[in-house]
Formats: structure tokens, C-alpha cells, sequence
């Protein structure tokens, strides 16, 4: 007696994003007898339609992960009026610090020590630095570093009479260990924030730009 194969449902897709990311979410809720397909058919349907989601789901991850661990430092130079202090902030991803100076922190304790929080901020400050136009570097005082959530952050200051009198920048905070790090650069050159704004970026063999 001839077996009755099983009946093959009308899937139908979601209106929304999940079916571009993940084609085999389909909403099987108006499931009706069209056609009479075999076990193997279906089987084999079901197989192609789970080598499908995996594919995705393999080519999806890496991206993220790529965007979120980009190695960057961003720096920025803004002038305090209350204090007349040139304010220097860099901040860059607390685990690019740590991987790239993983032996010195191990032997202090690790980034969460504050002691290595002051060897950190003194060797990378080293390889920031200003210049005003006659060529003459400008003193930057280091106040510390800082541990936050994700991020590590580097403060420095000077007068804020340095401010006009930036003319080039050496950034190679953490470059000289990743030669695919970009460094980011912007200086605000008013009060307000949004007005007079320069921003450099130091990428490859940028060494020193000037504004």
C-alpha cells in the first residue's frame, strides 16, 4: 500500500529584518496542502535551509566584532576658560592597552592597579606631542590616566595661551605597536566646540602633520 507523503506548507516570510539576516525565520502559521513532495525532498530542503542560516550567521558575527575593535585613540583639545587650562584628552579601548602591554601590567597587577595606571599614562603621553610655529615644542603636563568602562582615558594640560599657537602634532600613541592603528586628532580652537574645530588623522606613515 503506497505510503500518503506529506503535505508541503506555503511559508510565508516576516515583514521585518530578520529576513535578510536570518532567511530561514518563516512564519508557518498558513501551512496548507499544495504539493506532495517525498521524505528525502523534505529533508533535503530543511538541510539547505540550515546551511544557509549557519552561513549567515558566520559572515554576520566577524563584521560586528570588526567594527566594534577597530584600534583607534581619539584625542581632543579643548580650552577651559574657568581654569585658563589647555585640557588634552585621549581615550582608546582599555583591551588594546592591555594586549598591546599585557607583560608590564601582568607584573603591576594589572590595568585595574593604579600604579599601572601611572606607568601606562607616562609611556604613551611620550609619543604626543605639540609644536607652535617657530618649531618649538610645547610643554604638555601629564595629570594621570583613568580606567572607565571600556575605555582608558590619558589626560594632559598647558596653558591655554598654547592653544593659537599649535601648529603641528605627533600622535603615535600605541601606533608604534599596531602599525594599523588610526589616531584621530580634533582641536577646538573656540568655546564652543562647534565653530573652529581642526581635526587631523594620523594613519600609516603620517608622522608629523601640521594644521
Amino acid at each position: 500500500m503506497m505510503k500518503k507523503p506529506l503535505p508541503i506548507c506555503r511559508w510565508k516570510k516576516l515583514a521585518s529584518k530578520q529576513t535578510v539576516l536570518f532567511p530561514i525565520l518563516l512564519n508557518i502559521s498558513n501551512c496548507k496542502p499544495r504539493l506532495l513532495i517525498s521524505h528525502s525532498r523534505l529533508s533535503e530542503t530543511i538541510l539547505k535551509r540550515t546551511f544557509l542560516y549557519i552561513l549567515y550567521s558566520l559572515l554576520l558575527i566577524p563584521l560586528g566584532t570588526q567594527a566594534h575593535r577597530e584600534k583607534t585613540v581619539l584625542t581632543t583639545i579643548t580650552c577651559n576658560e574657568r581654569t585658563e587650562l589647555l585640557e588634552i584628552v585621549h581615550r582608546t579601548f582599555a583591551h588594546d592597552v592591555e594586549h598591546t602591554l599585557g607583560n608590564h601590567l601582568q607584573a603591576q597587577g594589572g590595568l585595574d592597579n593604579l600604579e599601572a595606571q601611572a606607568r601606562i599614562s607616562i609611556e604613551l603621553s611620550n609619543s604626543f606631542m605639540l609644536w607652535d610655529s617657530k618649531g618649538k615644542k610645547i610643554p604638555l603636563t601629564l595629570v594621570g590616566g583613568e580606567l572607565e568602562a571600556e575605555y582608558f582615558f590619558i589626560y594632559q594640560e598647558a596653558p591655554c595661551s598654547a592653544l593659537t599657537e599649535i601648529t603641528s602634532v605627533r600622535h603615535e600613541m600605541l601606533r608604534n605597536y599596531w602599525p594599523d592603528m588610526t589616531n584621530y586628532l580634533n582641536v577646538y580652537f573656540a568655546p564652543d566646540a562647534g565653530t573652529l574645530t581642526r581635526s587631523l588623522i594620523f594613519a600609516s606613515d603620517s608622522g608629523i602633520q601640521s594644521f
